[in-house]
């Protein structure tokens, strides 16, 4: 209402007469006095002004709303009056990343970083679950508040930033990160879920809550990669949780275990099985296929030749896979792809050159 007259929120409260610091209180749950005093002052009725809070909203809903929120839908805001943003109440909740109408991502001024984490589907079924939990219907196995815990809960020591974490700092921010006392980040289970939020978001910018609730204030990026983490471990709760066993260490094993206990019983027995299964391999990361074909567009085969290729491919993924596990899946499939050209290289060089007929060494001879 406060674009509509060309003022800011607290200007027009106090020329009302309510007081700024009850700003939050009259978006949520407004006093009928309130709601009086803006009817007189701004002719708006007493209907149309309780349809602008959150008066109707479930209890349950209430902790997840961001008033201060400023995502906006692109293609709501061309086709509304000039000079008029559209708010809507429902692009103040954390887990809405698109315009219910459009189906376009929401945009503000954090988006840096979020183009990086694709996975459309698994961002979609988290961002679902994601609302019934605010809905206050999450009856998912595992439920979906256990499994938001899991990925906010650190599954490895806290410690300082690798050199190649730091590859895409500038200089001057690199000699401010090593400086004495050096800083030791937390290294939480999303990480092993959503890969690619390592390549989104440097490790010395993250901002993650270790509790759901706070999330309500988190950057986009962060609230993506949540929703992209919570979509892959209801589909694969099994191979999720094996995954962040294996790349525990002591400190983060008990807190992961903490949370896992809260599972039923048939899952921690799968994973028990599948932990023996995989204990000196790789981890199962399911997902990763999905990403890689997101990433990739399909090849028209052109030749017999891509049957070989294909099996280089699996050749490679073999034998490099325990090297490479713990790279994001962005920079994983860039090492497996420079390899395989490094060998097709090695493999071009070593074949015997092509000659014309027998007898044949000038082009003037073929």
């Amino acid at each position: 209402m406060s674009q509509i007259y060309l003022v800011s929120p607290e200007a027009l409260a106090a020329h009302i007469g309510l007081r700024a610091k009850r700003m939050h209180d009259l978006d949520i749950d407004p006093h009928a006095d309130d709601i009086a005093r803006i009817l007189v002052a701004t002719g708006v009725s007493a209907r149309r002004l309780s349809q602008m809070t959150f008066r109707d909203a479930p209890t349950s809903l209430r902790g997840f709303i961001n008033i201060e929120s400023r995502a906006v839908c692109p293609a709501c805001t061309d086709e509304a009056r000039p000079s008029l943003t559209p708010r809507l109440r429902e692009w103040t909740y954390p887990f809405a990343l698109w315009c219910a109408q459009h189906g376009c991502r929401l945009q503000g001024g954090d988006v840096d970083g979020a183009g990086v984490l694709g996975d459309e589907a698994s961002a979609r079924r988290g961002a679902g679950l994601w609302r019934a939990l605010a809905m206050g219907a999450d009856d998912t196995t595992p439920r979906t508040g256990d499994v938001l815990s899991l990925l906010l809960t650190p599954c490895r020591s806290p410690s300082p930033a690798a050199p190649w974490e730091l590859s895409g700092a500038s200089s001057w921010m690199r000699a401010e990160l090593q400086k004495e006392p050096v800083q030791a980040y937390s290294r939480l289970a999303l990480s092993c879920v959503v890969p690619e939020y390592d390549s989104a978001v440097p490790i010395y910018d993250r901002r993650l809550p270790h509790e759901y609730q706070a999330l309500v204030s988190a950057r986009t990026v962060e609230r993506r990669a949540v929703a992209i983490g919570l979509g892959r471990v209801i589909s694969f709760p099994v191979e999720a949780a094996v995954c962040i066993l294996q790349r525990c260490d002591d400190f983060g094993r008990c807190r992961v275990k903490e949370i896992l206990a809260a599972w039923p019983a048939h899952l921690w027995a799968a994973i028990d099985r599948v932990r023996r299964g995989v204990r000196r391999g790789p981890a199962l990361t399911p997902w990763c296929p999905q990403i890689a074909s997101e990433r990739m567009p399909r090849m028209a085969r052109k030749s017999g030749s891509d049957d070989r290729f294909d099996q280089l491919a699996r050749r490679l993924v073999a034998e490099h896979a325990a090297s490479l596990r713990h790279f994001p899946i962005e920079e994983r499939l860039d090492q497996l792809q420079a390899l395989a050209q490094a060998e097709l290289e090695v493999r071009r060089r070593a074949a015997p050159a092509r000659r014309g007929p027998a007898g044949a060494r000038g082009r003037a001879d073929v």
